[in-house]
């Protein structure tokens, strides 16, 4: 298994851990980082009922966007959690202002390590984080000890489309995706694939963002120019793959029914 480190810039396509502290610089444009809070929270009002009594797990939840909008808008409990504790910070901050601090618990920390000490959620939400432990198979594996009985999970990330010949670090294509989601004792009942051209703008502004931070720091720290702009260059590829080849994908998975 990765390190701490090594899984964080996995999750935010790094390619050196050495940006890992820099992150919190090179992101703080940014509110929602990974999942559309609005996104999540009508998959959640779709997929769940008796949405007050909800306990939700939000795995790599950054500055806590979604779990703050569940908890607000549906009255649910949330716990997030994530890597980066100046993310953790800023998630605390904010779900004081939006008055959900009681029903919104945010730890720093590896959830690899946290989930084993938690109890059961009704939903478990892996927003473009990956497969935290491993692959697709073992992280569906070791989450089910903390899924309810009618527990969901929702998986959101993208993959590739079967007669594409192009090639990804980490993108598989689906009948892969969904052959490790079976093995796991856990099927898709439900699925939201994102075609909206809002989207594609947001990505532009998102890069823009990410790009005026890291020429920021590049100039601050001419020894380190290389690292922050070939970040730049690897997120200009992963936006044009999230743009042309990758099909975006809101999974939502449960227990195969005996």
């Amino acid at each position: 298994m990765k390190n701490l480190d090594e899984s964080i810039a996995g999750a935010m396509d790094c390619d050196d851990i050495a940006l890992v502290p820099w992150l919190p610089y090179i992101l703080q444009d940014f509110y929602e980082i990974g999942s559309s809070a609005s996104r999540i929270l009508f998959i959640v009002k779709e997929n769940t009922t008796d949405h007050a009594s909800l306990r939700v797990l939000d795995l790599g939840c950054g500055k806590g966007a979604v779990s703050i909008r569940l908890a607000a808008d549906l009255g649910c409990s949330c716990r997030g959690i994530d890597a980066i504790p100046e993310f953790i910070e800023e998630a605390r901050r904010r779900a004081g202002e939006e008055d959900v601090a009681e029903r919104c618990e945010f730890s720093a920390g590896d959830a690899r390590v946290l989930v084993k000490n938690l109890g059961l959620y009704e939903v478990i939400i892996l927003g473009s984080i990956g497969p935290v432990f491993g692959d697709y198979l073992g992280t569906l594996t070791l989450l089910q000890k903390n899924l309810a009985p009618r527990g969901i999970i929702i998986l959101d990330d993208g993959y590739l489309d079967e007669e594409t010949d192009v090639q990804h670090d980490t993108a598989m294509k689906k009948r892969e995706l969904l052959a490790q989601v079976r093995q796991s004792g856990m099927e898709m009942i439900q699925e939201y694939i994102d075609t909206d051209t809002e989207t594609f703008e947001e990505y532009d502004k998102e890069f823009s963002f990410l790009q005026k931070r890291c020429n920021e720091l590049a100039e601050k720290y001419p020894e380190k120019r290389n690292l922050f702009l070939g970040y730049v260059q690897k997120q200009r590829e992963e936006y044009a793959f999230l743009e042309n080849s990758c099909i975006c994908s809101t999974m939502v998975l449960s227990r195969v029914k005996v």
